[in-house]
């Protein structure tokens, strides 16, 4: 071999030896890592991660997690379950029980995709926020009291479960007050409510109220001596048919604590009882709890009253006490009349007249109604539709005392009706059970009747579409006088 070969060869082999170590440590994008095991061979990246593991780092990578969906249009680009987040709030769709961010859980939401609409009632395709008729009942949302619900006819139960518990409140009369509250249920099924473990009810017990619509109210007062539940099963029908009805303990009043002695301060404090019960509802209602947005307050309250009950409804609906008849009947040894003027006297001014009216009160029903003795002219004072219902054997409050009151009412009785063969207790079945009502209407005809002619009565004022097309019941067990 020749000196110029072997010199050739020897150049040959040292430049190659200098190409190939060129080559192994190449690295373009200065990263420190050799372009040969570079994922991202133009791109620092030191690093090198790669999430999907193929054969792009995730710098020069256009899809990092593989699910076919490119980066700039991926919400979660590192997670290859998930590429979209509709609201916004860092949870990608398919994990999101709230796609849309509305607070309405998407297996309750008609439009998971759509934060301004929630419902589609009755499933017509167009969903609540737009449509005029949500239940579909034919009757306009504007004109419908329960848009959501499909209406019902008034001679039956209503379309909603009666629920109930009982509660208390601080009266800001320094004691303490127990409440029955009844109310639309959202729950079908529940144990029945037995009122104080004595009588059987047809309400849940202690079940959740739907506040999904505004409720229209009713309070109830209770007889001498009776107790809150006096009435249940008109409540439990009202409450069937939308309404919220709270009724209060009337202290020293009920089978529980019964005190005639303290006969006149009871009759000056029942009215008391009722607007303060309201009151207790509206904080409820604008407080943070089951019965929150449930009423309109300016909306106000119908009140119903059995026995004394039906003197305290007539008093926070407008009638007035006389002060000259309470010491007139005073003089003449009447001691509740002197225990009324001296409870009088310590809370109120005496003047010639003690008016206790509640100008929320827009109905009253009275249900055998007692004017505590204390009423007679000043009925004619109330000042809203009234409706009376009472027994023509009734042997409480007999038939002259409610013919009288019927007809001092004047113009604002829209109807009296007298149930036939019936006493005192037709419209408070506890009575029944403790004193019986042998020989007389039998009691689940005059409640039927009762909650047929209320409902309607109430339908009515609250001018409740197609109420207009029913009459009261008619009967041979009830007579009207109008």
């Amino acid at each position: 071999m020749s000196l110029q070969v072997r010199v050739f060869l020897i150049c040959l082999i040292f430049l190659s030896n200098i190409i190939a170590g060129c080559m192994s440590e190449s690295d373009i994008d200065s990263d420190v890592v050799n372009d040969n095991d570079d994922n991202c061979i133009d791109v620092f990246n030191p690093d090198q991660l790669n999430n999907d593991d193929d054969e792009f780092g995730d710098l020069c990578d256009d899809d990092d997690d593989n699910d076919t969906i490119l980066d700039i249009y991926d919400s979660h680009p590192f997670d290859e379950l998930e590429s979209s987040d509709f609201d916004g709030d860092g949870i990608g769709d398919n994990s999101d029980n709230d796609i849309d961010g509305d607070g309405i859980d998407n297996f309750d939401d008609a439009y998971p995709l759509d934060p301004n609409e929630q419902r589609d009632t009755d499933s017509d395709g167009i969903p609540n926020g737009v449509d005029d008729d949500d239940d579909g009942d034919g009757i306009s949302d504007i004109d419908d009291p329960f848009d959501l619900t499909p209406s019902s006819s008034l001679l039956a139960p209503g379309p909603f479960t009666a629920g109930t518990k009982d509660l208390t409140f601080n009266s800001p009369r320094g004691y303490e007050i127990t409440l029955q509250v009844w109310y639309p249920s959202i729950e079908k099924s529940g144990s029945k409510v037995i009122y104080n473990n004595v009588l059987p009810g047809l309400a849940l017990d202690d079940t959740t109220p739907d506040c999904s619509e505004p409720r229209p109210v009713s309070i109830y007062s209770h007889g001498f001596p009776s107790i809150r539940w006096g009435s249940a099963f008109l409540m439990e029908n009202l409450a069937t048919h939308g309404f919220i009805s709270i009724a209060p303990d009337h202290r020293y009043g009920t089978l529980l604590d019964a005190n005639p002695d303290k006969l006149g301060e009871i009759l000056l404090s029942m009215p008391l009882d009722i607007r303060e019960s309201f009151d207790w509802l509206i904080d409820q209602n604008n407080d943070e709890g089951e019965l929150s947005n449930c009423i309109v307050e300016e909306n106000g309250y119908s009140v119903i009253g059995q026995s004394t009950g039906g003197y305290a409804s007539m008093m926070i609906s407008g009638a007035e006490i006389s002060l000259s008849d309470l010491e007139s009947g005073c003089a003449d040894d009447n001691f509740i009349h002197c225990n009324a003027i001296d409870f009088w006297s310590s809370n109120y001014e005496l003047n010639d007249s003690l008016s206790i009216n509640d100008d929320r009160v827009w109905a009253t029903i009275l249900l055998s109604p007692w004017n505590g003795t204390v009423l007679d002219k000043g009925i004619s004072n109330v000042l809203v539709p009234t409706l009376v219902l009472t027994g023509d054997v009734d042997d409480t409050t007999v038939i002259s005392e409610v013919n009288n009151t019927s007809m001092r009412l004047g113009g604002n009785l829209v109807n009296y009706g007298i149930f036939n063969n019936s006493g005192h207790y037709a419209f408070a079945p506890i009575g029944c059970f403790v004193r019986g009502c042998e020989g007389l209407l039998d009691i689940d005809i005059s409640t039927v009747l009762a909650n047929e002619s209320a409902i309607i009565f109430l339908a009515q004022q609250l001018k409740w579409p197609g109420s207009e097309m029913y009459d009261y019941p008619i009967s041979d067990y009830i007579s009207w006088k109008y």
